[in-house]
Protein backbone atom coordinates (compact mmCIF):
# COMPACT_ATOMS: atom_id res chain seq x y z
CA UNK A 1 0.00 0.00 0.00
CA UNK A 2 2.97 2.07 0.37
CA UNK A 3 4.29 1.51 -3.15
CA UNK A 4 2.80 3.43 -6.31
CA UNK A 5 1.36 1.36 -8.70
CA UNK A 6 2.97 3.08 -11.27
CA UNK A 7 6.15 1.07 -13.29
CA UNK A 8 4.32 -2.52 -12.22
CA UNK A 9 3.84 -5.23 -14.87
CA UNK A 10 0.18 -5.93 -15.20
CA UNK A 11 0.26 -9.55 -15.75
CA UNK A 12 -2.09 -11.43 -18.27
CA UNK A 13 -2.01 -8.00 -20.63
CA UNK A 14 -0.14 -8.89 -23.83
CA UNK A 15 -1.56 -5.42 -25.21
CA UNK A 16 -3.84 -2.48 -25.07
CA UNK A 17 -6.80 -1.73 -27.54
CA UNK A 18 -5.26 2.29 -28.10
CA UNK A 19 -1.76 2.56 -28.61
CA UNK A 20 -0.48 4.94 -25.62
CA UNK A 21 2.99 6.57 -26.85
CA UNK A 22 5.45 6.83 -24.23
CA UNK A 23 8.72 7.38 -23.50
CA UNK A 24 10.69 7.18 -20.13
CA UNK A 25 12.92 10.42 -20.98
CA UNK A 26 9.83 12.83 -22.55
CA UNK A 27 7.04 13.63 -20.74
CA UNK A 28 5.89 15.04 -23.65
CA UNK A 29 3.80 12.21 -24.54
CA UNK A 30 0.19 10.52 -24.68
CA UNK A 31 0.68 8.78 -21.30
CA UNK A 32 2.43 12.28 -20.04
CA UNK A 33 -0.18 14.20 -21.09
CA UNK A 34 -2.92 11.54 -19.52
CA UNK A 35 -0.44 11.68 -16.15
CA UNK A 36 -0.59 15.25 -16.05
CA UNK A 37 -4.26 14.53 -15.97
CA UNK A 38 -4.34 12.74 -13.05
CA UNK A 39 -4.81 9.83 -15.06
CA UNK A 40 -2.96 6.70 -14.43
CA UNK A 41 -2.31 4.26 -17.84
CA UNK A 42 -0.97 1.28 -19.49
CA UNK A 43 2.59 1.72 -21.23
CA UNK A 44 4.40 -0.70 -22.98
CA UNK A 45 7.87 -1.36 -21.38
CA UNK A 46 9.16 -4.55 -20.72
CA UNK A 47 5.64 -5.84 -21.03
CA UNK A 48 2.78 -3.69 -20.06
CA UNK A 49 2.95 -1.36 -16.88
CA UNK A 50 0.41 0.85 -15.14
CA UNK A 51 2.13 4.41 -15.90
CA UNK A 52 1.02 7.35 -13.14
CA UNK A 53 0.43 7.58 -9.90
CA UNK A 54 -1.97 10.29 -9.21
CA UNK A 55 -5.81 10.74 -7.90
CA UNK A 56 -8.40 13.34 -8.71
CA UNK A 57 -8.08 14.84 -5.25
CA UNK A 58 -8.47 17.89 -4.43
CA UNK A 59 -6.66 18.08 -1.50
CA UNK A 60 -2.90 18.06 -2.85
CA UNK A 61 -2.02 16.01 0.87
CA UNK A 62 -4.12 13.17 -1.34
CA UNK A 63 -2.76 13.67 -4.58
CA UNK A 64 -1.14 10.33 -4.72
CA UNK A 65 -2.83 7.15 -4.52
CA UNK A 66 -0.16 6.19 -2.06
CA UNK A 67 -1.12 8.83 0.18
CA UNK A 68 -4.84 8.02 0.06
CA UNK A 69 -4.09 4.18 0.77
CA UNK A 70 -1.80 5.21 3.83
CA UNK A 71 -4.43 6.94 5.37
CA UNK A 72 -7.04 4.51 4.47
CA UNK A 73 -4.60 1.69 6.13
CA UNK A 74 -3.93 3.55 9.08
CA UNK A 75 -7.27 4.27 10.13
CA UNK A 76 -7.79 0.74 10.10
CA UNK A 77 -4.50 -0.85 11.66
CA UNK A 78 -4.81 2.15 14.50
CA UNK A 79 -8.56 1.68 15.03
CA UNK A 80 -8.10 -2.17 15.62
CA UNK A 81 -5.24 -1.88 17.35
CA UNK A 82 -6.59 0.13 20.18
CA UNK A 83 -10.11 -2.41 20.54
CA UNK A 84 -8.40 -3.70 23.21
CA UNK A 85 -8.31 -0.38 25.23
CA UNK A 86 -12.33 0.25 24.56
CA UNK A 87 -14.54 0.15 28.11
CA UNK A 88 -11.79 -0.28 29.96
CA UNK A 89 -10.99 1.99 32.98
CA UNK A 90 -9.70 5.22 31.68
CA UNK A 91 -6.88 5.80 34.51
CA UNK A 92 -3.79 8.00 33.22
CA UNK A 93 -1.62 5.00 32.60
CA UNK A 94 -4.36 3.75 30.30
CA UNK A 95 -3.87 6.58 28.39
CA UNK A 96 -0.52 6.53 27.93
CA UNK A 97 -0.74 2.88 27.28
CA UNK A 98 -2.97 3.43 24.39
CA UNK A 99 -0.56 6.61 23.30
CA UNK A 100 2.41 3.97 23.05
CA UNK A 101 1.10 1.39 21.90
CA UNK A 102 -0.05 3.55 18.45
CA UNK A 103 3.59 4.86 18.75
CA UNK A 104 5.15 1.47 18.60
CA UNK A 105 3.35 0.73 15.69
CA UNK A 106 4.33 3.94 14.21
CA UNK A 107 7.70 3.39 14.59
CA UNK A 108 7.66 -0.01 13.31
CA UNK A 109 6.30 1.18 9.86
CA UNK A 110 8.26 3.96 9.81
CA UNK A 111 11.46 0.98 10.07
CA UNK A 112 9.59 -0.62 7.32
CA UNK A 113 9.38 1.35 5.14
CA UNK A 114 5.87 2.43 5.44
CA UNK A 115 5.74 5.79 6.41
CA UNK A 116 8.36 8.73 6.68
CA UNK A 117 7.19 9.44 10.28
CA UNK A 118 4.30 9.48 12.41
CA UNK A 119 3.36 10.70 15.99
CA UNK A 120 0.30 10.40 18.55
CA UNK A 121 -0.60 11.83 21.02
CA UNK A 122 -2.97 13.12 23.97
CA UNK A 123 -4.42 16.78 23.27
CA UNK A 124 -6.06 18.46 26.79
CA UNK A 125 -7.65 21.25 25.07
CA UNK A 126 -9.87 18.80 22.81
CA UNK A 127 -10.40 16.32 26.18
CA UNK A 128 -12.22 18.40 28.83
CA UNK A 129 -13.21 17.12 32.06
CA UNK A 130 -16.95 17.09 31.04
CA UNK A 131 -16.08 14.95 27.95
CA UNK A 132 -13.88 12.81 29.67
CA UNK A 133 -15.98 12.59 32.33
CA UNK A 134 -18.32 10.80 29.44
CA UNK A 135 -16.27 8.37 28.39
CA UNK A 136 -14.77 10.58 25.95
CA UNK A 137 -11.38 10.28 24.59
CA UNK A 138 -9.69 11.92 21.82
CA UNK A 139 -6.33 10.78 20.56
CA UNK A 140 -4.53 12.91 17.66
CA UNK A 141 -2.26 11.16 15.16
CA UNK A 142 -0.35 12.94 12.41
CA UNK A 143 1.98 11.07 9.52
CA UNK A 144 3.91 11.47 6.74
CA UNK A 145 3.43 8.81 3.98
CA UNK A 146 6.49 7.67 1.51
CA UNK A 147 5.73 9.72 -1.86
CA UNK A 148 6.83 8.33 -4.82
CA UNK A 149 9.69 9.32 -7.01
CA UNK A 150 7.25 10.35 -9.45
CA UNK A 151 9.60 12.94 -11.47
CA UNK A 152 13.46 11.71 -11.70
CA UNK A 153 15.59 14.09 -13.70
CA UNK A 154 19.42 13.29 -15.02
CA UNK A 155 21.09 15.60 -16.18
CA UNK A 156 24.43 15.02 -18.59
CA UNK A 157 26.96 16.75 -18.92
CA UNK A 158 30.21 16.16 -20.96
CA UNK A 159 34.02 17.18 -19.12
CA UNK A 160 37.93 16.75 -20.46
CA UNK A 161 38.33 16.86 -16.30
CA UNK A 162 38.95 13.28 -16.08
CA UNK A 163 41.88 13.66 -18.78
CA UNK A 164 43.89 16.46 -16.19
CA UNK A 165 46.21 13.91 -14.80
CA UNK A 166 46.35 11.39 -18.53
CA UNK A 167 50.12 11.43 -18.47
CA UNK A 168 50.60 10.74 -14.90
CA UNK A 169 48.27 7.58 -15.52
CA UNK A 170 50.31 6.64 -18.47
CA UNK A 171 53.29 6.83 -17.12
CA UNK A 172 52.15 4.94 -13.70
Amino acid sequence: WHKSLSNVPVAGVTGISKDVHWDLQDPATDAGVLNEGDITTLVTFNGQRFWGSRTCAEDTMFAFETATRTAQILADTIAEGVAFYVDKPMHPSLVKDLIETINAKFRDLKSSGYLIDANAWYDGTVNSATTLADGALRIDYDYTPVPPLENLQLYQKITTSYLADFAERVNA
